[in-house]
């Protein structure tokens, strides 16, 4: 077989055997060194975020072991843990940001190795990619339609029964698309998992499996993070406010509310959309940047996007775990995931009178109470409502 001499001044890292094969087989790719320099770049994002968020469950798990010393002779029960439906879904958040951090790491591999090859590991990334990707779509998406129900809509969810069997829900559904994907496609023998072209994942000619299988949930996130951000982010400056008996109904006014507790207690109850706002600002870029591939090659074009730009996306994409662990240490750090000490049973008493925005009389007993668990969503909603998160 004739082996194609590597091209002078082109920068590539593989081998002229491994060249020559990836001229006409996809399921190898060699790199170029700008490739392997923003390959780096990209792993040492995904690094930053799974340190932060191993981080965070180091704290889960200490601060979990303490509570339930406390607990030595009682029955063990979860809700020592899970003292709010909340804290599971950040779990599952901030699970599935392990997931997608450690698949981001392990764009090293390809680093040092000077190409990518279809194969176990090369299906194994793809899969953590996938599984972890729409984890954090998901859990995200979840967030914010409790935070929006919670503060906008005045529903009571305090089952954590139900956030749990929501959330199982969630991942079995993620395992399924990747089960299916997988079988369906006879998995790595013909490449479904395969160089895209940095990193293994969906491979081009599975295109319907890459927008059901991740693109979509990405995209819907994106909408129903900014669809309910816009209201509750007017309705923190007090210029909104909604009915209290019919959800859909609101007011809007120009001026907003003077009340300084009454702002105090809305923009706390914003703090969780932060949430679905960060994925905004990191899924963006890249959203940008596959729509525009996803275009032109379903026209027969070549894809244009310069390489920079698409490490670059993918970079600030992978910063997602260490931009939630972040905001969680600085929003949330007396949340039931966080405290060495159970706040439902020391705090029962002085949490059992909800919060009343309208009513300033008793803003001196309840604004306290608040502020100590700063980042929960307050016990009393936009009006009278009392949501509980």
């Amino acid at each position: 077989m004739n082996t194609t001499n590597v091209p002078e001044q082109s920068g590539i890292t593989c081998t002229p055997e491994q060249y020559n094969t990836s001229l006409s087989d996809p399921l190898i790719h060699c790199l170029t060194r700008g490739d392997t320099i923003g390959l780096t770049l990209a792993a040492q994002a995904g690094l930053l975020s799974l340190l932060t968020v191993l981080y965070i469950f180091f704290i889960i798990i200490r601060n979990a072991i303490c509570r339930l010393r406390r607990r030595r002779g009682t029955s063990m029960r979860m809700r020592y843990i899970f003292q709010k439906p909340m804290d599971i879904l950040m779990l599952s958040l901030f699970f599935a940001d392990l997931l997608q951090a450690i698949g981001a790491v392990t764009y090293l591999k390809w680093v040092g190795s000077g190409h990518l090859e279809v194969g176990e590991f090369c299906s194994a990334q793809g899969i953590l990619k996938q599984s972890g990707e729409v984890g954090v779509a998901l859990s995200t998406l979840a967030i914010a339609l409790y935070t929006f129900i919670g503060v906008w809509m005045g529903i009571t969810i305090q089952s954590k029964r139900v956030t749990g069997g929501i959330i199982g829900i969630i991942w079995f559904f993620i395992g399924l698309l990747i089960l299916l994907g997988n079988v369906l496609n006879n998995g790595a023998r013909v490449g479904f998992e395969r160089p895209a072209p940095y990193w293994c994942w969906i491979g081009d000619p599975f295109f319907v499996w890459r927008l059901l299988g991740e693109y979509l949930w990405f995209w819907i996130t994106l909408l129903v993070s900014i669809i309910t951000y816009i209201p509750l982010y007017f309705w923190s400056r007090g210029n909104v406010t909604s009915d209290d008996v019919s959800w859909w109904k609101f007011t809007i006014q120009r001026e907003a509310d003077p009340s300084e507790d009454f702002k105090g207690i809305r923009r706390r109850s914003l703090i969780m959309l932060l949430y679905p706002a960060i994925y905004c600002l990191i899924i963006l870029p890249l959203s940008v940047v596959r729509w525009i591939g996803f275009v032109q090659e379903q026209r027969g074009l070549v894809n244009t996007v310069p390489p920079a730009a698409t490490f670059a996306a993918m970079a600030i994409f992978n910063l997602s775990g260490a931009c939630n662990a972040i905001l969680l240490l600085t929003t949330r750090p007396k949340s039931g995931l966080f405290s060495r000490f159970n706040y439902d049973m020391d705090f029962a008493l002085a949490s059992s009178a909800p919060l009343q925005p309208r009513e300033t009389s008793n803003s001196d007993s309840t604004i306290g109470v608040e502020e100590y668990n700063l980042g929960r969503l307050p016990q009393g909603g936009t009006g009278n409502r009392m949501p509980d998160l």
